[in-house]
């Protein structure tokens, strides 16, 4: 009987109470194959990954981290067991899941004209799953394009938890960092690498905020083509700083992108941990620009809200894009008003190994990306350009400003690069270009409150 091994199972293979259908995938640890119930040649079919190595541990954390997750944006666990290769008994471990029909994330955007929504709709289905994982205080902890299938519908699936673990399961890390992909990796992660190289009995504890700073990677990577440059690597010059690595260009400057998308972008891709925000906040934003763009949100309020707080007339035609523009402050507020009895400690409790670096609230930081019209004085309009104040309006952020906002007569301002002048009623003129006023992160962050 010729042997058989994990990488090339012959169609007809049983494992357990599973009958190989076919090849569908290949990885460092694992094999994928298209599988159904013995006997049920007409069931749909499922996904069975088997490992490559003998008695591989991984495979059984993968398994019970998906028990564990329930969310239509995770693959459903139905089953796992063991394999012997041969007649020495080397048992391979597998993992049946729910089968996902779809292409991978980047090659479907490839294959699809990207519009801003689309944008919005996927990045926020892939942080809805984070959101679900991160509840349980699990963590993916391997977020990229190849690890996100798109279905017909779709619906953005999170693929592969191989990587995964969560609190109080016991750690398989060799290295210094669990398997991972570099480019995807947060500033911290890579600083730790490099500051213990020369240790052997330490692991870096990953936490929601490196799998938030992965999908801002994605996020860059989806809407420009490109990667961002890596997070930091301070082999080049001993320096622990993002200066000794190539300057992050905002996503806009690669291809045209909606200010609203960049900002949230440039936010999960943030240096400090804590100012990329939670998976579920950053979900609701972003779908609640999608209702705003299209034109859902004028169901949550009547014009005379929508003339206070964006400034703009209630007779504005509600299909231009200045009006979309000027919705933005009243998203921002409606995600304040949902969040301000957000827990961070109720995520993970006050567990040693996950709470360092934990990612903070972004409603109240989304605002300070957005136009505040709420917050200022308007100027006097003059045809149709905004001249830039002499100083700081009323709740404006003042420096030092973020690398992505610029410091102008003592408040920071936002460019809007798809605009050149004359800017239009909603944006300010300076020097060949049109801003926006940045407002003040609000304080106290309540979600910081125990």
């Amino acid at each position: 009987m010729n042997q058989l091994f994990p990488e090339a199972l012959p169609t007809g293979t049983v494992l357990g109470s599973w009958q190989v259908d076919g090849w569908a995938g290949y990885g460092a640890y694992g094999v994928v194959y298209r599988a159904r119930k013995v006997g049920q040649t007409e069931t749909y079919p499922v996904a069975l990954k088997l490992a490559r190595y003998p008695n591989d541990l991984r495979f059984r954390r993968e398994a019970e981290l998906l028990s564990r997750i329930h969310h239509p944006g995770v693959p459903c666990l139905l089953g796992k067991g063991t394999w012997k290769a041969n007649a020495r008994g080397d048992s391979h471990p597998y993992v049946v899941m729910q089968w996902v029909e779809g292409i991978r994330l980047y090659d479907w955007a490839e294959r699809h004209p990207l519009t801003f929504c689309q944008a919005l709709r996927l990045l926020a289905q892939v942080a809805r799953a984070l959101e679900a994982t991160h509840a349980i205080q699990g963590l993916h902890r391997d977020v990229k394009g190849d690890n996100i299938l798109v279905n017909a519908d779709g619906q953005a699936i999170l693929m592969d938890f191989g990587c995964g673990i969560w609190e109080g399961a016991a750690s398989l890390t060799d290295g210094l960092l669990a398997p991972g992909t570099r480019i995807y990796r947060s500033p911290q992660a890579l600083r730790f690498q490099w500051n213990h190289r020369r240790e052997t009995q330490i692991h870096y504890r990953a936490t929601p905020a490196d799998d938030v700073y992965a999908l801002g990677v994605t996020a860059y990577r989806l809407c420009t083509g490109v990667y961002p440059p890596l997070a930091t690597d301070p082999s080049i010059m001993g320096d622990d700083g993002r200066d000794t690595q190539e300057l992050l260009k905002p996503p806009s400057q690669w291809k045209p992108l909606a200010p609203a998308l960049e900002s949230l972008i440039l936010r999960m891709l943030s240096e400090k941990p804590r100012d990329r925000g939670l998976a579920g906040e950053l979900a609701a934003t972003m779908e609640a620009l999608v209702d705003a763009e299209a034109g859902e949100l004028a169901r949550l309020s009547d014009s005379r809200m929508l003339a206070e707080v964006s400034g703009v007339s209630a007779s504005v035609p509600r299909h231009g894009k200045l009006w979309r523009m000027a919705l933005l402050p009243v998203i921002a507020g409606l995600l304040l008003l949902t969040s301000v009895n957000l827990n961070l400690d109720g995520l993970w409790g006050s567990s040693p190994g996950m709470t360092e670096g934990g990612a903070g609230g972004v409603a109240d930081q989304v605002v300070a990306e957005l136009p505040v019209t709420s917050m200022e004085q308007e100027p006097e309009l003059r045809g149709l350009r905004l001249e830039m104040p002499e100083g700081p309006l009323p709740g404006q952020r003042r420096p030092p400003c973020p690398r992505n906002q610029i410091n102008i007569k003592g408040g920071c301002w936002a460019e809007i690069v798809q605009l050149s002048p004359p800017c239009g009623e909603s944006f300010y003129d300076w020097k060949g270009a049109c801003y926006v006023p940045v407002a003040a992160p609000l304080r106290p962050n309540t979600s910081e409150k125990p």
